[in-house]
């Protein structure tokens, strides 16, 4: 069944969708998109709430079992600091590893992230993972299996992506100093508490249920980033990855990411295939949108949802539109 014809039909949405509205609206003070821009929120509320066209109905359902594992590595921090200068919480490190003479690579791609789940020992090991980037032909590769290279517009050229981690290798044995003896305690510390949630509560088999869709892949790495922008994911290798926050919630990265990946049009369950997807499409692009919008919503309904209904009542679950570019 496709995912938007199961989104419809459960029963979250029946008993939640007082909350969309209130989950997609942008914090006034970052947003930076047009009026009819900020429109959309609300029609996809309208949309998800309000537009279910098939009867309910009752079916057994049962989770997949997803062998979930917990990552974190210096080799992906240092290269979200060398290629974008993101240093989020450690600002300190600008000054202990400055890295004024290298250039920076534009725009957001996944070695980070690839890196993380590789679990690399030696800084050499990073060079194997551009060949990729030799001579892409989109944004998303698709042998041996979809993988996604880049989260922007466009890809760096292999040139410069060479270059620059080429001239930033000198500079990481002091990276990895401060890491181990800042970065790495607190990355850990969210993991410790990721596996104290996992263990209660399960949160993707719960994600699984509240959707009705299983999910695609049987193993997900899930990684702590200290340096990332916000969070992602990637179907090859299967991840999601996040930054820290002060209460680590893994529901929540999940709630989001995940569901990105159950509903990737390459690999998980394409929701534009939905009877009534073309029309949804439409409208909004009428407002100045895509699909990705729509998609975007569903993930950030489902990053406040499943925290809920793992336990957590409190007014922190819903700080969605407080995030910049979740």
């Amino acid at each position: 069944m496709p995912y938007a014809e199961a989104l419809l039909q459960t029963r979250v949405l029946d008993k939640k969708c007082s909350q969309v509205v209130g989950i997609a609206i942008p914090h006034e003070k970052r947003v930076k998109r047009n009026a009819t821009r900020l429109r959309l929120p609300l029609l996809i509320a309208a949309l998800l709430c309000f537009q279910s066209v098939y009867p309910q109905h009752t079916r057994t359902f049962s989770p997949r079992k997803v062998q979930v594992r917990f990552v974190h590595s210096p080799y992906a921090d240092y290269l979200f600091y060398l290629l974008y200068r993101n240093t989020n919480d450690f600002s300190s490190v600008a000054q202990a590893v400055p890295l004024d003479a290298i250039p920076t690579a534009g725009g957001p791609i996944s070695l980070s992230e690839v890196v993380a789940s590789s679990k690399i020992k030696d800084y050499r090991n990073i060079y194997p993972l551009l060949k990729d980037y030799r001579k892409p032909t989109g944004l998303v590769i698709f042998k041996p299996m979809p993988k996604i290279l880049g989260y922007g517009k466009t890809l760096p050229s292999y040139e410069s992506l060479i270059s620059i981690v080429r001239q930033g290798e000198s500079s990481y044995p002091k990276f990895l100093e401060l890491w181990e003896k800042e970065v790495a305690p607190q990355e850990q510390k969210s993991i410790e508490a990721w596996q104290k949630q996992n263990a209660q509560c399960v949160p993707l088999e719960r994600l699984q249920e509240l959707e009705r869709v299983r999910f695609p892949f049987p193993s997900l790495d899930v990684g702590a980033i200290a340096f990332h922008f916000s969070g992602s994911n990637n179907t090859s290798p299967t991840g999601v990855y996040t930054r820290l926050f002060d209460k680590p919630n893994l529901a929540f990265t999940l709630g989001h990411e995940a569901t990105h990946l159950i509903v990737n049009k390459y690999v998980g369950y394409n929701w534009t295939r939905h009877p009534r997807a073309a029309e949804a499409i439409d409208a909004v692009k009428k407002l100045g949108g895509n699909d990705f919008d729509i998609e975007e919503s569903l993930c950030l309904f489902m990053q406040v949802t499943l925290p809920q209904e793992c336990g957590d009542t409190s007014k922190a679950a819903r700080v969605s539109s407080q995030l910049n570019d979740v």
